[in-house]
């Protein structure tokens, strides 16, 4: 089990983290709450990132199964699936952490096999890391904690790139292993045995009803002025792809347009997120005012996803690629609000469900 007895934690940059958290987890817990309410922060104390690695003031104290946290007895796997990476193989990023515990290798790679083959990911094997789409990789990291074998496995927004029947997929492998999942995606709540609410407000947002006018783009898709598209389908079917060569088509044809790809910091280029987004209305309308003077590279990933997205509303159209990841579910409703608002045409690649149903066309991949 893991025990928390949590006055306070700041990060270095004085940043408040956490505050009065006492909880114990004995497996199968789903974490939420909203962006920033220190889901991140909890599960990196899980496993002595937080204070060991991230640094800052930590006033309480954390146990696992007596002990002090570490990463041998609980693996994390954090949000960007990229930042995991190992291995340019697969099958080998699978094994790696087999490998780490001194397993010999051909062991490691048959039972990294199995896992991968129960998992439904057999047919990534030999390919490279680099080769396959975000939500693949995030399936194959999520085989590499299984791998693990680990007393404890936790995963921070584990089913944010992938799609419904992957997840429910996943959910069912890891409930043979301790395990929490922090994740915004609240539907999958009913599938844990225990909720912790670190603060989960479900705000009502009506989208206003907009009249789609004339064709704005004719090309790999017809996207029509204020149309909000929604591209969907399987990990690996081709939703991104897809974003990218609608991206190249309009370039050719010098359409301003606006895209936000599934990794943010690419997007990323100026001092501070005023610089970046450079209108205070869409500042407001995003909720970044806390983190106006903040450089855009030192924000959590939920936020350098909305800063992105915010960058892009500049454009009349937009091409976004899963913007609900990392972001709470009250997000979901506001960005189609805010796109009927300012009048924007839009594509959004996205494996959620809930989402996609906001808008107002589905393409199915």
């Amino acid at each position: 089990m893991i025990e928390f007895s949590v006055r306070s934690y700041t990060y270095p940059n004085g940043k408040l983290g956490l505050k009065d958290f006492r909880e114990r987890f004995e497996g199968g817990e789903f974490i939420k709450g909203k962006t920033g309410s220190g889901k991140s922060t909890v599960l990196r104390m899980s496993n002595g990132l937080i204070p060991e690695f991230y640094g800052g003031m930590l006033e309480g104290r954390v146990r696992v199964f007596g002990e002090k946290p570490n990463p041998k007895s609980v693996y994390l796997l954090r949000q960007n699936p990229e930042e995991a990476i190992t291995c340019l193989d697969i099958l080998d990023e699978v094994a790696f952490p087999l490998i780490q515990q001194g397993v010999k290798a051909y062991e490691a790679r048959s039972e990294a096999e199995q896992i991968c083959e129960e998992l439904g990911i057999g047919n990534l094997i030999g390919k490279n890391t680099f080769e396959i789409s975000t939500g693949e990789l995030q399936l194959v990291e999520i085989a590499a904690a299984i791998a693990s074998n680990a007393k404890f496995l936790i995963f921070d927004e584990p089913f944010a790139n992938i799609s419904r029947k992957n997840a429910l997929k996943v959910i069912r492998i890891i409930r043979n292993f301790r395990h929490i999942v922090s994740e915004h995606r609240i539907e999958f709540e009913r599938y844990f045995d225990r909720s912790v609410d670190l603060g989960m407000e479900v705000k009502v947002i009506e989208i206003p009803e907009v009249e789609i006018g004339d064709t704005v783009y004719e090309g790999e898709i017809n996207l029509r002025q204020g149309e909000v598209i929604a591209l969907t389908g399987e990990n690996g079917s081709g939703k991104t792809t897809m974003l990218k060569r609608i991206a190249r088509d309009m370039r050719k044809r010098k359409m301003k347009f606006g895209i936000a790809l599934q990794h943010p910091p690419y997007h990323l280029t100026e001092s501070t997120v005023e610089e970046e987004v450079g209108s205070m209305e869409i500042i407001r309308d995003f909720e970044l005012e806390s983190i106006l003077k903040r450089h855009p590279q030192s924000l959590s990933s939920g936020q350098m996803r909305r800063v992105a997205i915010a960058k892009a509303f500049k454009h009349p159209i937009l091409l976004l690629d899963e913007p609900s990841a990392g972001q709470d579910v009250n997000f979901r409703r506001k960005l189609i609000y805010l796109l009927k608002k300012h009048g924007k045409s839009a594509v959004i690649a996205t494996h959620d469900e809930e989402l996609a149903g906001y808008c107002d066309r589905r393409i199915e991949l």
